[in-house]
């Protein structure tokens, strides 16, 4: 399980997917460029005039500030500890916040960067890199113990640093590689020219770095064995020499096989241990793999339109189509490419007895029609068999009919008992739909209403609602879910035509 410092560090990459990624990725390029910045501190003044000329984004001095701000709570940036010179106060605020670069923000964003960088094709074998090993692991088995104690620590960490370096890239490439082509043969929408140039890139330089591990792998091997009781004195002599240490008073990191916890990594990917393969003789295998996901794709081009087939490539060149053409040639693209076309309600003659429906009746209301499975999920409408009883929802449609009548008796009963309220108490669905008339006649309003000033609204039953600003009048409704009072308002409930009536003295007045 991750650790909490773990959790915190992993915070880290937070910048490079939030909504404002590119303001993020811009401010810690300012940072990163170039050797001068990894010293060097900046405030959120520098910042932004840097991101207006280096990368030509412009944004409030107080967004920077936020921005640097949150980079700091992620762990990206730190507050730096230098004092600003300031001649004014005015200066000093703008230059009192300082940043600089930790080393995990630099790390992190060295990975967003090669991430961004890295373009989806396909990556060579870095093959050369297994004479280079052999020929370091030969070198280093060639030391005398007698003599590994006259040899500069600085040489022996030179070799080992280029052994593993080598070892490292070879590893890494290899997984590029594989990765890339794991990604080709579950494509099934090759073509027959992209077939042949995946085949020339399995067949002859897939075969050919498997032949190279092949013949490197028993060599190497070997050195490993020999070398493998002389490794800690190696190690030891490499770290003989003048090391940096921390501010905790520990000797700071060094490269990879500079530590013998870094060579059984080594010796795994080219010997194995007991209960796990070589990692030289896996790779052999996915070749395999890869050279039977070949075949496979070979069996699905020259099959006679049977078994399962792709039509990614022909989807790709119809959303290529449609980019170039006009809006009506877009739509006569479309109904010859799907068959779709408006929606139309048609009457027809139908075979069921009695009277068929008049173009008029609503699809909801109108009789099922019976679509045979086969035309509905496959197209082909050759009729097979008998058409199985469509499902019947019209028990359903009734329920919910009956309980929208319910609603509306209520709402009207409501309505009515609307009309009687003389001030006292009311029902509860009187109450909402008082509040529905309430709202709507604010809503109407636009706006809160000055003193003197009247809105309405009307209810379909012909009921309206008037709402008047009485400064230091108020309204009581009463209900059984409680009491609301609204305070310098004043409603009446009156006729649709005597509201209208009331409306026209009004503005004669």
């Amino acid at each position: 399980m991750l650790s909490h410092a773990d959790k915190l560090r992993l915070e880290s990459l937070r910048y490079a997917t939030r909504r404002e990624a590119e303001t993020y990725v811009a401010i810690m390029r300012t940072f990163t460029g170039g050797i001068s910045g990894l010293l060097s501190d900046q405030s959120a003044a520098e910042v932004r005039q840097r991101l207006i000329v280096e990368h030509s984004i412009e944004l409030d001095l107080d967004i920077v500030d936020v921005r640097l701000s949150r980079l700091v709570e992620l762990g990206n940036l730190a507050r730096s500890p230098r004092e600003a010179e300031a001649r004014s106060i005015k200066e000093y605020l703008q230059h009192r916040a300082r940043y600089q670069l930790t080393q995990r923000g630099e790390a992190v964003h060295r990975m967003v960067e090669e991430l961004l960088q890295r373009a989806e094709t396909a990556h060579e074998v870095s093959s050369e890199m297994l004479g280079g090993i052999l020929e370091g692991l030969w070198v280093l088995n060639r030391i005398e113990t007698e003599t590994l104690a006259e040899l500069a620590p600085d040489e022996v960490a030179r070799r080992i640093t280029t052994l593993f370096a080598q070892f490292e890239r070879l590893v890494d490439s290899t997984r590029d590689f594989y990765t890339y082509l794991s990604e080709v043969l579950r494509r099934f929408d090759l073509n027959p020219d992209e077939f042949k140039a995946y085949k020339n890139l399995l067949i002859d330089y897939l075969h050919r770095f498997v032949e190279e591990i092949g013949l490197h792998m028993p060599q190497i091997g070997e050195e490993i064995i020999t070398l493998w009781p002389s490794i800690d004195a190696l190690v030891d002599q490499a770290n003989a020499g003048q090391r940096l240490v921390g501010l905790d008073g520990t000797r700071a990191r060094r490269d990879r096989g500079l530590d013998v916890g870094d060579w059984p990594s080594l010796a795994l990917w080219f010997l194995g241990e007991p209960g796990r393969e070589a990692d030289a003789v896996q790779v052999r295998g996915l070749a395999t793999q890869a050279m039977n996901a070949l075949l496979s794709n070979l069996r699905r081009i020259v099959a006679d339109g049977t078994g399962e087939r792709s039509r990614h490539q022909d989807l790709v060149t119809l959303a290529r189509w449609f980019g170039c053409s006009d809006d009506a040639g877009a739509h006569a693209l479309w109904v010859a490419a799907f068959g779709l076309y408006p929606a139309r309600h048609l009457g027809f003659r139908s075979d069921r007895e009695g009277a068929s429906p008049s173009p008029t009746t609503s699809w909801w209301q109108g009789p099922t029609a019976d679509v045979p499975v086969t035309l509905r999920n496959h197209g082909d409408r050759t009729v097979r068999g008998r058409v199985g009883k469509p499902a019947d929802y019209s028990t359903a449609k009734r329920r919910r009919i009956e309980e929208r009548e319910a609603v509306e008796r209520r709402r009207r009963a409501a309505l009515a008992e609307l009309e009687q309220w003389s001030g006292g108490q009311i029902s509860d669905d009187a109450r909402a739909a008082l509040l529905d008339l309430y709202g709507a006649a604010l809503l109407s309003a636009g706006g809160p209403l000055a003193e003197g000033e009247r809105t309405s609204a009307y209810a379909e039953t012909g009921l309206c609602l008037v709402v008047r600003s009485v400064l230091g009048g108020h309204t009581v409704i009463n209900s059984p879910q409680g009491r609301l009072e609204l305070v310098d308002l004043a409603l009446e409930i009156v006729p649709a035509a005597g509201a209208s009536e009331g409306s026209r003295a009004e503005a004669d007045r």
